[in-house]
């Protein structure tokens, strides 16, 4: 179905090919939120005739028994060429209508050069050399996966190669080093407030073995304020904050004795849990967060559901200032429910 005000969209078209005369569909579609065959019926190839610009490529469909002749007259032009260049040259991708490169060849009559084609020693170093100045930082390996060429067989070694490209040499211990230093760095531009914890997950690596200054290092090289304030509202190292948590846990201990038996600090298979509690024979494992500006996460769910396979129960609270929208969660036979610190009553009613 062609859109309504067609002939104002087509004006639109126009005016964008004219100024984009390589435009495709998909810029089309992005830039101008337009789906060309909704305004011209002929697509792409009409849009351009109609802006009257040349065409830069050929908009009509060739079958393939059409393809294939393609590739095999390009084959027959150039007989040494790779599947790669063919595609780039002829916009036709050979493993789309041939089995494989080598079909495309035998059709052709012409032998195919797999082992024919050698590179000489100066192409090898050149592309090698072209590596290395693109990316000092690229190891033997990476040449190999990219070149297909071993440098140990063209130089000596990697301190020849690197004078050769006229770069100052970088030990395989420095390069590894300075990767996981980059990725950091790239990762703390991109997440302004991650915590060396985050940073650790993110890059699967540790921080403070890599920057001698640790995560106030890693955060000076990306030129990104360290976030202090972010530290102390999660409280991280500060005593105050320390003093805080075990004071609200010692509040809500207290407030459970008046419903049942209170057993603090029970160590599991798995950790520390905060408290046991037990009432009319039943038993419940609890977790008392003082989180005040952030919420419970999956991975306090996920702790608390440890503790109750370790201990042999099924039902856990975590008891936290304001309880989060999803307050309840079912992981196999395990119950675990969410309670802010005035709602303690309903645990003897969910018991």
């Amino acid at each position: 179905m062609l859109y309504k005000d067609i002939e104002k969209r087509k004006r639109k078209i126009k005016l964008f090919l004219r100024k984009n005369p390589n435009a495709t569909y998909n810029q089309i579609k992005r830039i101008l939120h337009i789906k060309i065959e909704k305004v011209y019926l002929g697509g792409m190839k009409e849009a351009f005739k109609d802006s009257g610009i040349e065409s830069p490529r050929n908009f009509d469909k060739k079958t393939k028994e059409e393809r294939r002749r393609i590739i095999i007259n390009c084959i027959k032009e150039n007989p040494i060429i790779g599947g790669h260049t063919i595609a780039k040259k002829t916009k036709i991708n050979p493993s789309n209508v041939f089995k494989n490169i080598k079909e495309a060849y035998d059709l052709a009559e012409v032998e195919y050069p797999r082992f024919k084609v050698k590179k000489s020693k100066e192409q090898k170093r050149y592309e090698i050399i072209s590596q290395i100045k693109n990316n000092p930082l690229i190891t033997a390996k990476d040449i190999k996966e990219i070149t297909g060429i071993n440098l140990y067989k063209v130089f000596k070694n990697f301190n020849e190669a690197y004078k050769q490209a006229g770069i100052k040499n970088i030990h395989s211990k420095n390069k590894e080093l300075i990767k996981k230093q980059t990725d950091i760095i790239n990762f703390i531009k991109n997440n302004n407030f991650a915590t060396q914890r985050e940073i650790n997950k993110g890059c699967k690596t540790h921080v403070q073995e890599i920057f001698n200054g640790g995560i106030f290092e890693a955060y000076k090289n990306a030129e990104v304020n360290f976030p202090y304030e972010q530290l102390k509202l999660y409280g991280i190292g500060l005593k105050e904050i320390r003093d805080r948590a075990k004071n609200f846990e010692d509040e809500i201990a207290i407030k459970l004795s008046g419903y049942g038996k209170v057993n603090r600090l029970i160590r599991t298979k798995r950790g520390v849990a905060d408290v046991i509690f037990e009432r009319k024979n039943k038993k419940a494992i609890i977790e008392i967060k003082d989180y005040k500006l952030k919420e419970i996460s999956i991975s306090q769910i996920n702790q608390l559901n440890k503790y109750l396979e370790d201990c042999n129960c099924n039902l856990g609270f975590l008891i936290c200032h304001e309880k989060p929208k999803k307050d309840s969660f079912i992981i196999g036979k395990n119950k675990i429910f969410i309670l802010d610190k005035d709602r303690l009553e309903s645990i003897t009613n969910l018991m």
